[in-house]
């Protein structure tokens, strides 16, 4: 790591505060902001979820319900509901003011790796080890269609803004398009030498930004279907990848512990955030793109400052 941060261009933010927002049992897979960015949620390889209160740090409650690891996360636009997916191959959608359990959503054959709620609230999509995607109405609780096209692991997909198309990644070492109404395949998205394991869509609807074991990020042009620009200085495979709300900024992690942020403009790196202890799996923006969440293997949840690079203490 000490010849990456002398080879980059750089600031490194010295992360005097060390209060990380909480922990878990084992690895955290997954993190994200509720809407109105004051409840934190992230979840876990201890089958576990947990809510956190961001203006004390105080944990709000734990649940369970899944029977192996929990993989991802996502919260409904409205902020009433969130969903989490897991190992046991199922979705599950909770109350998050409660924390009640709403239903259990099955279908997948293998691990559900993936979840991501329609702009409108009313369908999500899952990707999973399966090789596929299905999407799914949330009124009847059932898979309305599969997206099949991948030839290997999903690992994560994400609506455009208007919710018309779907872009996934995978271990295949592609992201596609598809048509969300019909589940047509639109466009494959080639230039990763290694599998993608994130994707964001930027909020133009109209580029997106992947993060690959290859060490890279690429920018991308959805209706071209090509390559805008690939943003090296990654030292390690790059697991996550999330755009700040008005998509001026990224912020991505890696299998080395080290956090970047990106002026996506500038297509250049601005600060290093460091203070992760192992690899670093998910990562989100706060509403107010002032503020990130990140879990990985050392089992903590840690909240940033992203202008200053440093952990929020509480």
């Amino acid at each position: 790591m000490r010849a990456f941060a002398l080879a980059l261009p750089i600031l490194i933010a010295a992360a005097t505060a060390r209060a990380e927002l909480g922990s878990h049992g084992h690895v955290v897979n997954a993190v994200a902001f509720a809407p109105d960015g004051r409840i934190a949620l992230s979840a876990s390889w201890d089958n576990t979820v947990a809510l956190w209160d961001l203006a004390t740090g105080a944990e709000l409650r734990e649940l369970d319900g899944h029977g192996q690891s929990v993989n991802a996360l996502a919260v409904s636009p409205d902020g009433t509901r969130f969903a989490s997916a897991s190992w046991d191959r199922t979705v599950r959608l909770w109350d998050l003011a409660s924390g009640a359990p709403l239903e259990v959503l099955s279908g997948h054959s293998e691990a559900v790796y993936g979840v991501a709620y329609s702009p409108d609230g009313s369908r999500l999509v899952t990707a999973s080890w399966d090789y596929t995607l299905k999407l799914w109405d949330l009124a009847s609780g059932r898979a309305v269609r599969d997206f099949i096209g991948h030839e290997a692991n999903v690992m994560a997909a994400q609506f455009s803004p208007d919710g018309a198309r779907i872009l996934s990644a995978s271990y295949d070492r592609t992201l596609r398009l598809w048509n969300t109404g019909t589940g047509a395949e639109l466009k494959v998205l080639r230039g990763h030498a290694n599998s993608v394991n994130d994707v964001a869509v930027l909020p133009d609807g109209q580029t997106a930004l992947s993060a690959s074991t290859d060490r890279s990020l690429r920018l991308w042009d959805l209706a071209a279907g090509t390559e805008i620009a690939r943003l090296d200085g990654h030292g390690a495979f790059v697991t996550c990848v999330a755009v700040s709300p008005d998509g001026g900024q990224a912020l991505s992690g890696d299998g080395d512990g080290a956090l970047i942020v990106w002026d996506l403009a500038a297509r250049r790196p601005l600060r290093l955030l460091t203070g992760s202890e192992g690899a670093v799996w998910d990562v989100a923006i706060s509403p107010d793109g002032a503020r990130a969440l990140s879990g990985g293997a050392d089992h903590k949840v840690r909240y940033w400052d992203l202008a200053s690079g440093t952990e929020i203490a509480f």
